[in-house]
């Protein structure tokens, strides 16, 4: 029977790194009954914190600078990312331009019947639903009370605003609201949710409502002509959100970073907890390592020979390739081939993720093989979406775990 050892990337800690394992665990069960997952928990021990409580920071926040131009991305992507950033800006929108060609009056606005249909919201009809992608069935509370704060704010006054475009707006509010509430209780790793989980989602509401789903994503009539400002719109709330609190946000992201840069100089204590790991598991091994987790991995089976314990290496969302190209990785010094005795290695990656790497090109194609999954989430989103992904589990459960 083959056993994963899960080894988690930058910024994890407990209590996040136990909801991992319990999210694969959950997807695995049904298409590798017989599957075991050993823990590899390295963040509480080896990982980076603030040892002097931030004693290296300027007494004072830095002054606000600006963003450098966003790089295009597709549509519903980027708009995701911009509601994220400001979940009202939807509403505010529609508040601003009103009308659609296809309203017509109705007894009672819609403004009035949506404030009627959030309130009567149902929670625990949605509890199953979240508790699969690890989110809370108590955020859908919250995220009721932060749409009904939207409409107040935004809508002083009735208006007379299409009542489906607003359901839709209201859905994919509450939807973001969720996962932000998440992100609170996942650390800085975010909530893993992807594309087609936010979709189904914003479904969900909608039925509850009666409402027709239309068009899921945030390209509305209203939306689609104002892009721009929906841009501009984020990078001003990211640079509010920064200035003058850098020691909460440091304190918050020096995992993140502080892991990668303890790592470089310190990093035999990762190596040997995967090792441990390894060596405690029954059987053969498939290991499964995420970000940092990755280059570790790599780092290890490289430099040791565990060819008789470790089948299959399976990267996820991995600088691994990227530290090798720069002559960065400890195990190996660029131009140096990997050793005979390393497993074979699964390097998956989405092309939205900023952190992950192909390793095609400088490891060789016999010896690395690249996978690519696309869980439509943008940015840092998408480097922990995998996690909610179905076709990875899928392909881990058919090609990998067979």
């Amino acid at each position: 029977m083959v056993s994963i050892v899960l080894v988690h990337g930058t910024g994890v800690r407990e209590p996040s790194y136990n909801r991992l394992v319990a999210q694969v665990t959950a997807n695995l069960r049904e298409l590798v009954p017989q599957l075991r997952i050993l823990p590899c928990l390295w963040g509480n021990l080896h990982g980076a914190k603030l040892n002097a409580r931030g004693a290296s920071l300027p007494p004072e926040a830095l002054p606000e600078t600006s963003a450098a131009e966003p790089v295009p991305e597709s549509a519903e992507v980027s708009d995701w990312a911009a509601l994220e950033a400001d979940p009202f800006v939807e509403l505010r929108l529609l508040a601003e331009f009103p009308l659609s060609r296809h309203y017509s009056p109705v007894p009672q606005t819609a403004i009035a019947r949506a404030r009627a249909e959030v309130g009567a919201m149902d929670g625990t009809l949605f509890a199953e639903q979240l508790s699969k992608h690890g989110l809370a069935p108590a955020d859908m509370d919250r995220a009721k009370d932060i749409a009904l704060e939207g409409l107040g704010c935004c809508f002083p006054k009735e208006a007379p605003v299409d009542r489906d475009e607003l359901r839709r707006a209201l859905a994919r509010l509450m939807a973001v609201s969720i996962i932000g509430q998440a992100d609170a209780r996942w650390d800085v790793i975010g909530a893993a949710v992807d594309g087609k989980t936010l979709d189904a989602l914003v479904e969900a509401i909608l039925d509850s409502w009666g409402a027709p789903r239309g068009e899921l994503g945030i390209g509305t009539k209203v939306t689609k002509r104002l892009t721009l400002p929906l841009t501009r719109g984020f990078e001003y709330g990211a640079s509010q959100f920064l200035r003058g609190r850098r020691l909460q946000h440091t304190e918050h992201g020096a995992p993140m970073i502080g892991d990668i840069l303890r790592y470089q100089v310190r990093g035999e204590g990762v190596r040997e907890a995967v090792a441990e790991a390894v060596d405690g598991a029954d059987g053969p091994v498939v290991v499964l390592a995420h970000s940092l987790g990755g280059v570790a991995c790599v780092d290890l089976l490289a430099s040791c020979n565990l060819k008789d314990k470790v089948t299959a290496l399976v990267t996820v969302g991995s600088q691994a390739p990227f530290f090798y190209e720069l002559d960065a990785l400890w195990s190996l010094p660029y131009g140096k081939g990997l050793p005979q005795t390393f497993p074979t290695w699964w390097n998956v990656y989405d092309p939205r993720d900023p952190l992950a790497y192909v390793g095609k090109g400088v490891f060789g194609g016999d010896r690395v093989t690249d996978v690519e999954f696309d869980t439509r989430r943008p940015l840092l989103r998408a480097h922990s979406a995998y996690w909610d992904h179905k076709p990875f589990y899928s392909w881990l459960a058919e090609k990998v775990l067979r």
